[in-house]
């Protein structure tokens, strides 16, 4: 293996994966690259959702694609067509195959499994030094996609966790023509709960129960309202779970400070990869990838993840401040939401392609009185953390 590298990406999930990705495309102009992860092997261990709008990256490889969607509110399904917009889902072990590919394809690119650092990389006048258990190398550009490894209930205004059973019953059950976008669950009190359901086929789906809260929910806590979802739902004797899936999702979190030396990037979910109000990250991840890989390519500079719009930063921090203050609200709100708003704003809000005036279509479907309220508490919260003092 080679002693020095142009590029060390630390963490080989979504973003190092997107990023290796990215730059393979450069083909025998890309720069020398060495992707460090923990992992020793990738698995279909997680799923990832978007809209079909503005073109994004991955559609081809999405295993299902739904034109039709169900809210559902106090056993009272509203069902909205999508069609314009498609929902999409990706399964994991689509997309690590596909990077693994492109990666293997190109000689300058290397990815080293079952391995993790013994200490920080320390900057050194040959570059930054990076040792494992097996190896020693140096490197001009790193990118930490690695999450922090001790995370406070207070690194994010929320946070989303969930917990998701792929099962399959024996009887045709499911409808795959049609997902289930939220079933809110209004026997949880402490913020927003929710099942999730993905039809792929007739009798297989992808269940999930999720929490907007103030605290992470471990995967024990989810697993006991989901099971007693299915059992209510589903005769437990004619279905087998296939796979299962947890993950925890900042919401509106504090930014991973970036190094003061710009050749050291932070980059993931913690460094401004999750949109605040839904903790949709995946295209948000290719977008960065890209402009990342080119300024790498072309400039031999780092692109950190751009900082959020004003006008959308501000409705994403005001939102989520309404539902952490009034967690009895955050059902209504949501309902309210997909009910008296034009459903492509919506779309086009989540996916962080909305307009002025999808923005004000948004506000206008939302009541006034709860944000109005929240609003003086915000606004002095924004001035102390530019001030450092939160």
């Amino acid at each position: 293996m080679h002693k020095h590298f142009d590029v060390v990406i630390l963490g080989g999930g979504c973003a190092g994966l997107s990023l290796a990705s990215s730059l393979s495309e450069f083909g025998k102009d890309s720069p020398k690259v060495l992707i460090i992860e923990q992992r020793e092997s990738y698995s279909n261990d997680r799923t990832w959702c978007f809209w079909d709008i503005a073109n994004p990256k991955y559609q081809s490889l999405a295993s299902h694609a739904w034109s039709t969607f169900e809210v559902i509110n106090n056993k009272h399904a509203s069902k909205f067509d999508c069609s314009q917009h498609q929902y999409l889902m990706l399964e994991s072990h689509r997309f690590y195959e596909d990077a693994l590919t492109k990666i293997g394809s190109n000689s300058n690119i290397q990815l080293m499994l079952g391995e993790e650092l013994l200490s920080i990389p320390v900057k050194t006048e040959h570059g930054w030094h990076i040792k494992t258990a097996d190896f020693e190398l140096t490197a001009k550009l790193v990118v930490d996609t690695r999450p922090p490894k001790n995370i406070s209930h207070t690194d994010s205004v929320l946070w989303q966790s969930f917990v998701g059973y792929e099962i399959e019953t024996k009887l045709d059950f499911f409808s795959p023509e049609k997902l289930v976008l939220m079933d809110f669950d209004h026997m949880f009190k402490q913020g927003l709960a929710f099942i999730y359901i993905l039809p792929t086929t007739k009798n297989k789906a992808l269940i999930e129960y999720t929490v907007f809260s103030e605290n992470i929910m471990t995967q024990q806590q989810l697993i006991t309202p989901l099971k007693k979802y299915i059992a209510q739902n589903i005769d437990g004797s004619l279905y087998e779970t296939v796979r299962v899936e947890h993950g925890v999702l900042p919401m509106g979190n504090k930014l991973k400070a970036q190094n003061k030396d710009p050749s050291y990037l932070f980059a993931g979910l913690f460094a401004g990869a999750a949109r605040p109000s839904s903790g949709y990250a995946f295209q948000r991840i290719q977008s960065w990838a890209d402009q990342c890989a080119r300024s790498i390519a072309t400039k031999n500079r780092l692109y950190a993840f751009p900082t959020e719009r004003v006008l959308q930063s501000f409705m994403d921090g005001l939102f989520l401040n309404v539902i952490k203050k009034n967690p009895s609200m955050a059902v209504s709100l949501f309902a309210d939401l997909f009910s008296n708003c034009d459903l492509n704003s919506v779309i086009k809000f989540m996916s962080d392609q909305a307009s002025t005036h999808d923005y004000l279509r948004i506000i206008r479907s939302l009541p006034p009185r709860p944000f109005l309220k929240a609003l003086p508490h915000f606004l002095m919260q924004k001035v102390f953390r530019r001030a450092g003092l939160m």
